[in-house]
């Protein structure tokens, strides 16, 4: 049985919690696009930018992921990350966490970012960044301690290592985005 088609519904996340150019000038994560009419969602959905249109939401586009997933209820925007990782590998899932910093405890959290790392694919954490900085993130793949926790199928050791993982994320120093990207 195919599942259904999912929809955003009444979800925009992506329209607050994203960086993105919008007539001309840059939107900053962390304020809502002036087009979204939440919680009915874009309201120029029509005519919306090439941004917007070629956006992809990971809950949205990964049929593995169920309701609970949804970016509004679960607290994380799951992005798709294209290129090279740190490593080597090639594109990636970044876990961006945009509500309470505990979601990184959430056990299907957990247990996917260890199914993804245990089958080589590049994995990022990222939290938002004040509204004009970036948002820091940690590439999970190398990161010390997280790939042995994840063969030893030890779910507290993991969850230590994604803690230490998003404290490296709140710890790094404020990087104010460039003006020419402003």
């Amino acid at each position: 049985m195919t599942p259904a088609p999912k929809t955003c519904g009444a979800c925009s996340v992506c329209c607050k919690d994203l960086t993105f150019e919008l007539a001309g000038s840059l939107k900053p994560a962390g304020v809502m696009c002036p087009y979204c009419k939440a919680p009915d969602g874009c309201g120029i959905h029509d005519m919306r930018p090439q941004i917007c249109r070629a956006y992809f939401c990971g809950w949205h586009h990964l049929p593995s992921l169920g309701e609970a997933w949804r970016p509004e209820q679960s607290e994380i925007l799951i992005l798709f990350r294209s290129g090279p990782a740190p490593d080597g590998l090639v594109d990636g899932i970044e876990f961006h966490l945009i509500g309470a910093r505990d979601r990184i405890f959430w056990l299907p959290l957990v247990e996917y970012i260890g199914t993804l790392i245990e089958d080589n694919d590049p994995v990022y954490l990222s939290i938002p960044g004040d509204v004009g900085y970036q948002s820091p993130w940690v590439y999970l793949n190398d990161f010390p301690s997280l790939k042995d926790a994840i063969a030893r199928r030890d779910f507290a050791m993991t969850a230590a290592a994604l803690g230490q993982a998003l404290q490296v994320c709140i710890d790094f120093p404020k990087t104010k985005i460039p003006p020419d990207q402003a």
